[in-house]
């Protein structure tokens, strides 16, 4: 920041003096940032000062200073400077213009002016308004909600609570099981009719088709497949992970004694008495 060469109370002094000199004070700001002081100006336009920071000239108003202008011509990339300095200075002319109309709007309407600027970098030392309803801060040059410290972390947490509500609620993803049935080979089923017709011939066939009976009998198969079901259509109801993991151990252990029955049939078919 340009360190000033004099107090405030000596430049405004100096405004009204240079005034009785027949020098103007233009409408312009001093680029410095936060001086406030208008510029003074020649009356041919032809030099501009601030009161509070620059070098006071010691000619009159009348006199021309295009001459010492010309003098000190500046080098081609202090031009690009001063001349982005100068569209700089324009943007923000046009910009505090709007935002003081804007903001006199919204003060007809109950709004209250803080002293708060908008923290957006675009907006340049634009005051904030409190809306009276909302009693959120708004920009009504970015036209933003702007948020304090403590409200921001209030809505993050809002946020995450949210998506972790979001996540308990999804119903998890349960692979359907597929209901078994026993398969009964054509030999099977031809050897339990023959069994049923034929008589026994002596004690030791009863016992065997006994056996043969309880292992591969098809009410045990079915009563079996038909408890598989069952507990099918309650694994697509149920949403509790530890009722599904009792679930599918039942399921399994159905499926296993379908097999084991019906290879135990099959085994003793084979057995010699």
């Amino acid at each position: 920041m340009l360190k000033a060469n004099r107090t405030q109370k000596e430049a405004g002094d100096l405004l009204g003096t240079y005034m009785l000199q027949g020098w103007i004070m233009t409408d312009e700001i001093c680029s410095v940032e936060s001086c406030s002081f208008p510029l003074m100006s020649s009356k041919d336009r032809s030099l501009q000062f601030c009161t509070f920071h620059d070098s006071l000239p010691s000619g009159s108003a009348n006199e021309s200073y295009k001459t010492k202008a010309a003098e000190q011509k500046p080098k081609e990339n202090e031009v690009d400077d001063m001349q982005d300095e100068l569209m700089i200075r324009r943007q923000r002319r046009e910009q505090s213009s709007k935002a003081s109309q804007l903001i006199g709007q919204k003060m007809l309407q109950r709004w209250a002016l803080l002293n708060e600027h908008c923290p957006n970098e675009s907006c340049y030392a634009v005051p904030l308004v409190r809306n009276p309803d909302t009693k959120q801060m708004y920009c009504v040059i970015c036209e933003n909600i702007i948020l304090t410290e403590a409200e921001a972390l209030q809505v993050e947490k809002n946020k995450k609570n949210k998506q972790a509500a979001e996540k308990r609620e999804q119903p998890q993803a349960v692979e359907e099981v597929k209901p078994v049935h026993s398969p009964v080979s054509p030999k099977m089923a031809e050897d339990r009719k023959r069994q049923k017709v034929e008589k026994p011939t002596s004690l030791v066939t009863p016992v065997k088709e006994a056996v043969s009976d309880y292992f591969s009998s098809e009410a045990v198969v079915a009563a079996l497949s038909t408890k598989m079901n069952e507990l099918s259509e309650r694994v697509k109801q149920c949403h509790d992970p530890k009722e599904l993991s009792e679930l599918f151990k039942s399921i399994k252990h159905c499926a296993g004694a379908i097999q084991a029955c019906m290879e135990a049939g099959q085994a003793c078919d084979k057995i010699s008495f």
